[in-house]
């Protein structure tokens, strides 16, 4: 439906409004799509004058101080209109002459992309920068800051913001008395409360969608993290504002700090945040395309969501009666127990392991520009990232319903048109794999097993070892001593076939030991980078393996070690199914 205040936009990119009007307008767009995607595909209209700017010849060396001269020499009589200011800085008109240039960039209406390269923006500090910030930053989404707060001679300073409809993200840096750099670790553990409010501070927004974790604080929609020489505070916007609780255009952000160090006070900062540029930018494109795969995978491909520092493609997947009905038949013939509630402790969950791998499926998907080009693509968890086709990922999908996966990209960029391409589906299929090792003569003679897939297993030798671990309780400093063994193995899969699961392992005693990949020993704080699985795929598209098991809970060697896995991960291509989805100009 066409929303009447529509016919202001117009009005409202020439700058013919009052100031009133620009401002319950902006209000208004900020709660209507409609209005938004509209004002957003004029505002686009705009940009494509950047293309003129790359003509120009470079500046000369002097530019950089004559504007900054300009600007200083203006700052006290443009002071209180720039205040007065809110909302869009507009071109008003697209026929800027390159004479024109400087002016329009000192008043502050325009900064070409030559000007904004003289920017040095906090959210590019070489490897702890984050891609998708450092691009909405370039787009300039990011604010400079001038906050600062003291107590017993320490200064706390907000940096600089940057405003994204998806999270915000605030860089914090401090100085003691002497103006030295408090260390980030000091600043971290003075933290006492980080806040999200309306400009009123009457209304403290938290997230409202469930969140099953009881020992998070109040304020967990906050994440901090050392940044570089700085700390960094995020908060995500997801799930806080919705329909009914509309997202306002103005908020604060309130961070409190009561002890720096060894030293207590109370460091308060309000920072004020206006959401008007990056709400413009937000576009929520509804799709709602469906298609069932060969194998019986029902996906929807329900909307693409456009931030400023990253694209969301959403994606239902679902499987069909017939498949439900197949994956059942199997876990009941193969003796397979899905109920965690059929177990006691120290029974064997090797059967419910098998079959809730069952049960899972997955899909792979590209993105493609209007020329066909591969910018984004999203690989299925389970695929190891090496032979995967993960492009322009930021992170992994998650589980925003019992079958709605998000899946977070770079954002799109120079191009009006995406193509939505699925890759591939993934189902677990039953194998019968088992592998009597004697571990006495196992350096020395190798053992070569195949499964019913054709996938062949070598394992070449065994040792005992003693692992120091991360607390699964980050709060918790002290290691967990692990004692155990390590076989090293290499394996070729068969065609179609991307890994394997759900190993278990046996002595000659009958005892079941726990088995883990080396990747789980080094993501838990082992330093050995030898124990890391290398993952390659050859010009067959045959996957190798050359990797470590670690045994748990082995004291002494065994005379034997039995190994087996009861599923595999299978890639199905023969898929067909393409959506073109129109982003406007």
């Amino acid at each position: 439906m066409i929303c009447v205040k529509s016919k202001q936009l117009e009005k409202y990119v020439d700058e013919q409004l009052t100031p009133l009007e620009s401002r319950q307008l902006e209000e208004h767009v900020a709660g209507c799509s409609y209005c938004r995607n509209l004002l957003h595909m004029k505002l686009e209209d705009l940009q494509e004058f950047e293309v003129v700017l790359n003509e120009i010849p470079p500046l000369p060396d002097s530019f950089t101080y004559e504007i900054e001269s300009k600007i200083k020499a203006r700052e006290s009589t443009d002071l209180e209109n720039r205040r007065k200011k809110k909302g869009l800085h507009i071109i008003k008109k697209l026929t800027i002459a390159v004479a024109g240039l400087i002016v329009a960039v000192s008043l502050g209406i325009f900064v070409s992309p030559t000007f904004a390269s003289y920017v040095n923006s906090l959210f590019n500090i070489g490897k702890d920068s984050y891609e998708g910030a450092k691009i909405a930053a370039e787009k300039g989404f990011s604010q400079k800051l001038d906050m600062k707060v003291m107590d017993k001679g320490i200064t706390i300073e907000a940096k600089e913001i940057l405003v994204d409809s998806l999270a915000l993200a605030v860089i914090i840096d401090a100085k003691d008395q002497n103006g030295k750099k408090i260390s980030p670790n000091d600043l971290l553990q003075g933290v006492q409360k980080s806040i999200l409010t309306d400009k009123s501070e009457k209304k403290q927004f938290e997230s409202t969608e469930p969140d099953d974790s009881n020992w998070y604080p109040t304020d967990s929609d906050w994440y901090s993290t050392q940044y570089g020489d700085y700390i960094i505070f995020t908060r995500n916007m997801e799930g806080v504002f919705t329909e009914q609780n509309p997202m306002p255009t103005e908020m604060l952000v309130h961070l409190t700090f009561n002890k720096i160090g060894n030293i207590e006070g109370k460091w308060q900062l309000k920072i004020p945040v206006d959401m008007t540029k990056a709400n413009v930018a937000t576009k929520l494109i509804s799709i709602n395309k469906k298609y069932t795969s060969p194998q019986g995978v029902s996906l929807n491909l329900k909307n693409i969501e456009i931030f400023p520092s990253a694209t969301l493609v959403s994606v239902e997947a679902k499987q069909t009666k017939e498949l439900e009905e197949k994956i059942q038949n199997i876990s009941k013939e193969k003796g397979f127990r899905g109920d965690f509630n059929d177990f006691k402790e120290g029974d064997d969950l090797t059967s419910f392991h098998a079959a809730d791998a069952l049960k899972n499926t997955g899909f792979a998907y590209q993105l493609l520009d209007e020329r066909g080009t591969v910018i984004a693509g999203r690989d299925d968890f389970g695929v190891p990232k090496a032979i995967g086709i993960d492009t322009g990922s930021m992170e992994s999908g998650y589980v925003q319903s019992n079958y709605t996966f998000r899946n977070s990209f770079l954002p799109i960029r120079d191009t009006k048109k995406l193509t939505f391409k699925l890759h591939a589906i993934y189902t677990n299929e039953v194998t019968d794999f088992q592998a009597k090792l004697n571990l006495s003569n196992l350096s020395r003679k190798p053992f070569t097993q195949k499964d019913t897939f054709g996938n062949t297993f070598t394992f070449k030798d065994f040792k005992l070892k003693e692992w120091e671990l991360n607390n699964v309780d980050a709060s918790i400093k002290e290691k967990i001593k692990v004692k155990g063994g390590l076989i090293t193995y290499e394996a070729t899969l068969a065609k179609d076939i991307m890994s394997t699961d759900v190993w278990s392992v046996k002595d000659e005693t009958g005892k079941v030991h726990q088995v883990y990949s080396g990747d789980y020993l080094v993501a838990h704080g082992d330093k050995d980078q030898t124990l890391v699985t290398k993952t390659t795929k050859d010009e067959n598209g045959l996957v190798h393996i050359e990797g470590v098991m670690a045994i748990e809970d082995i004291e002494h060697q065994p005379k034997e070690l039995t190994l087996s896995y009861h599923t595999v991960k299978k890639q199905h291509r023969d898929v067909d199914w393409k959506v073109d989805i129109p982003l406007g100009k």
